[in-house]
């Protein structure tokens, strides 16, 4: 399990040379980074012209605000703003130089709020955008978002239990999904822990970290793989979802 650090490594010049240009009138949308790429760091997220994170540590979520000079990162859940448009690049760029580590194109809708993740680990990174709801969920529970970015498990199961539990014997909330799925549906809330184990097989658990979720939110979850090569130790990051539509 990864510690929930969310810190920052420095000011970065390629991200600070990026201003907040956006695109002509069109609107903001609103964006946030989460980077699921063991071995990535030293980079920046660039939204067309925009710069939007900088430098965040592996299995963490974050955004640099507007106007704060790329020195610090909110890591509450909120947004970025930036220019909406269509078929916009969205860029993983090296600080070293301008070379664009991953690519993608979207269309930023105006008002849209959209999660980009950086999956798959140095020098293969891939980018998958969200595109995020925020809506409340059934009353009395949660919504869960979960997304598996690990391209070394495999196929998994996804467990919710109650707190110290055990999932044998349990059936996952999620079956069977693998690289680069998403799945969401709402969930009762408690004091609990997720677990995750491959696929069909309730003896070995990847990973487990306690979840407190409450009712009428909305949680995004990442199951993460190991940080390096040399390592088994797969991780979960938890991210709260603004159903307000709160923006940065």
């Amino acid at each position: 399990m990864y510690p929930k650090w969310r810190g920052f490594y420095g000011a970065v010049t390629l991200a600070a040379s990026l201003g907040f240009l956006g695109c002509g009138n069109s609107g903001n949308t609103f964006v946030r980074v989460v980077n699921a790429s063991p071995g990535l760091s030293n980079f920046s997220v660039v939204v067309g012209q925009t710069g939007v994170a900088s430098s965040l540590p592996y299995g963490t979520e974050g955004v640099t605000p507007k106007g704060d000079n790329y020195s610090v990162t909110d890591s509450s859940g909120n947004y970025r703003p930036v220019g909406a448009g269509s078929n916009m690049a969205t860029k993983v760029i090296g600080t070293q130089g301008s070379t664009a580590l991953a690519t993608a194109t979207q269309t930023y809708r105006k008002n849209g709020q959209y999660t980009i993740v950086s999956i798959a680990p140095a020098p293969s990174i891939q980018l998958q955008i969200l595109t995020d709801s925020n809506v409340s969920p059934p009353s009395g529970q949660y919504q869960l978002r979960f997304m598996d970015t690990s391209v070394r498990s495999g196929a998994i199961d996804v467990y919710i239990t109650a707190a110290g539990g055990t999932v044998v014997g349990a059936t996952p909330v999620i079956a069977n999904i693998n690289f680069q799925g998403v799945v969401t549906n709402p969930q009762s809330p408690g004091t609990l822990e997720i677990q995750v184990t491959p696929h069909g097989n309730q003896a070995d658990v990847l990973a487990k970290m306690p979840f407190s979720p409450a009712g009428g939110k909305d949680y995004s979850v990442f199951f993460l793989d190991p940080p390096n090569s040399g390592s088994l130790a797969y991780g979960i990051l938890v991210v709260n979802d603004p159903i307000s539509t709160a923006k940065m």
